[in-house]
C-alpha cells in the first residue's frame, strides 16, 4: 500500500490539512479498514476502476467524487487490491470556508459529492498538489469564525470543559452552540470529547501500553485510566489495548 501527503499552500494550512494518495497494487491483500470519531472532513475520489465499500452498504463508485463528514461513531472502508483514491482532508471547521453546506446532515456519513470542476484538475502526477493549491485559494470564500476556537481545542492539555472554552474565547455558551452545530454539525461537548480521543490515540498507536494507560489518560486531558477506557470503547469500537498501528484510511 502507498499512502502520500502533501502539505496545502500556506494560505490554506489553517483550514486544510493535506492532500493525500492511496493507493494498493495487485499483491495487497483486501481488508476492513477501521475509521475511528474524528472531526475532520474529507473530499475523495475513487480514481481506480474498482467499486469500495462502506460499512458494507454504501457503494463508492469509479469516477465519483465523495464527501464524508465528521464522525461520531466508528465505521470502516474496505480497501482492495489495484485502488487509487485521492482526497482532501479539512481541519474541523475548514470545508465551509470552501462550499456552503449543511455540515450536520452529513456526520457519520459518506455521500456523493458533485463537483465537476474538482474533478476536472485530478491526475497522478506531480503538479497534483499545485493544482489543488490554485483550486482552493480560489474558491475560498469566507472567513472562518471558528477555527480560533477549534485550535483552543486542540492545543490545550488539560481537560476542557464547554463553559471554560467559551471563557477563553469571549463568547457566550449558547453563541459557541450554535457557531458549533452550523459549522461542525455536532456541539463543543462532542468535539471536545473526540478531540481529546484523537489524541490518545496517536499515543496508543505510537506504542504498546506497558502499564502507561494512566499517563495517556492524563497526557490526552481524562480524569482517569477509566474514563479513558470508555471514551475510547465509545469512538473506537476498541479498548486501548487493542489499538495498534495497523492500518487506516486516510
Amino acid at each position: 500500500m502507498k499512502y502520500i501527503k502533501y502539505l496545502p499552500d500556506i494560505s490554506l494550512q489553517r483550514h486544510i490539512a493535506y492532500y493525500w494518495i492511496l493507493q494498493t497494487d495487485a499483491t495487497f491483500t483486501a481488508v476492513n479498514v477501521p475509521l475511528f470519531a474524528d472531526v475532520d472532513t474529507d473530499i475523495f475520489i475513487n480514481f481506480g476502476s474498482a467499486e469500495a465499500k462502506f460499512n458494507d452498504h454504501v457503494s463508492l463508485s469509479p469516477g465519483c467524487v465523495y464527501m464524508g463528514g465528521a464522525n461520531t461513531l466508528s465505521s470502516f472502508i474496505n480497501s482492495f487490491p489495484n485502488s487509487t483514491f485521492i482526497g482532501i482532508k479539512f481541519k474541523a471547521g475548514g470545508l465551509p470556508i470552501f462550499y456552503n453546506l449543511p455540515l450536520f446532515e452529513i456526520v457519520d456519513q459518506i455521500i456523493e459529492f458533485q463537483d465537476k470542476q474538482l474533478y476536472s484538475i485530478l491526475d497522478l502526477d506531480e503538479l497534483l498538489p499545485k493544482r489543488l493549491d490554485k483550486f482552493f485559494i480560489t474558491k475560498k470564500n469566507k472567513i472562518s469564525n471558528i477555527s480560533s476556537v477549534t485550535e483552543v481545542v486542540h492545543s490545550y492539555r488539560n481537560i476542557m470543559q464547554v463553559d471554560l472554552l467559551a471563557q477563553k474565547c469571549n463568547m457566550s455558551t449558547r453563541t459557541m452552540e450554535r457557531a458549533f452545530n452550523k459549522t461542525m454539525g455536532m456541539g463543543p461537548k462532542e468535539f471536545i470529547a473526540i478531540v481529546r480521543f484523537q489524541k490518545a490515540l496517536k499515543m496508543l498507536q505510537k506504542s504498546r501500553l506497558n502499564g502507561k494507560l494512566m499517563d495517556v489518560a492524563f497526557e490526552a486531558g481524562y480524569y482517569d485510566h477509566a474514563h479513558l477506557t470508555r471514551e475510547v470503547k465509545k469512538y473506537s469500537g476498541l479498548t486501548p489495548s487493542e489499538i495498534w498501528p495497523g492500518p487506516r484510511f486516510p
